[in-house]
């Protein structure tokens, strides 16, 4: 049996492993050590890569149930809310709906990249900010057109500062996506 310990060795006997009884003492440095760490590497690292794949395909399973719900609510939802809150709101309502399953479904897009690729990209969380964006900008337009005239001064600064952040943001991811698609085209050549 090897066992890899750090010990003080004198330099001239670096390099040497020293055996005690039946056990071989690998020294630090020495020639015995590359190959313990080797073979600990070996049978390590494919259990934990098969473990993060596990874990990664539990939480796609999750995510896809999450997106699958997130939809039936939304369809069962529709008729209540149109009768509820006439038909201009109940469409705003679905369309945030229909773009937080965008967004769930997108999230789930970016697990499978990783288990399908190893790696992650920015890409996806692009889109997933600009998507998010556009439900924040969705939601105010509702709320502005709900309270129409009774609006107050503040309320609509606000409100315009809100919209204008998330324009802003959504301009600011086209620009990146932009450069993200120069960048893969440039490297590609």
């Amino acid at each position: 049996m090897e066992l890899a310990y750090p010990c003080a060795v004198a330099p001239e006997d670096q390099g040497i492993s020293q055996h005690r009884g039946d056990v071989i003492a690998t020294v630090p440095g020495s020639a015995d050590e590359p190959r313990l760490n080797r073979r600990v590497e070996d049978r390590l690292i494919p259990v934990l890569e098969s473990a993060d794949a596990v874990v990664y395909g539990l939480v796609g399973l999750v995510f896809l149930a999450a997106a699958l719900g997130m939809l039936g609510y939304s369809v069962i939802a529709f008729p209540t809310n149109l009768e509820h809150d006439g038909f201009p709101l109940a469409i705003v309502t679905l369309i945030n709906d229909l773009l937080l399953v965008m967004i769930i479904m997108e999230v789930l897009r970016t697990v499978l990249s990783y288990l399908a690729e190893r790696g992650g990209s920015l890409r996806p969380f692009l889109f997933i900010a600009a998507i998010s964006a556009t439900r924040r900008i969705l939601a105010i337009g509702a709320q502005m057109s709900v309270t129409g005239d009774t609006l107050g001064p503040e309320r609509f600064q606000r409100s315009m500062v809100d919209l204008s952040v998330n324009a802003g943001a959504i301009l600011a991811i086209a620009i990146a996506l932009f450069l993200l698609g120069r960048r893969s085209t440039t490297e590609a050549s």
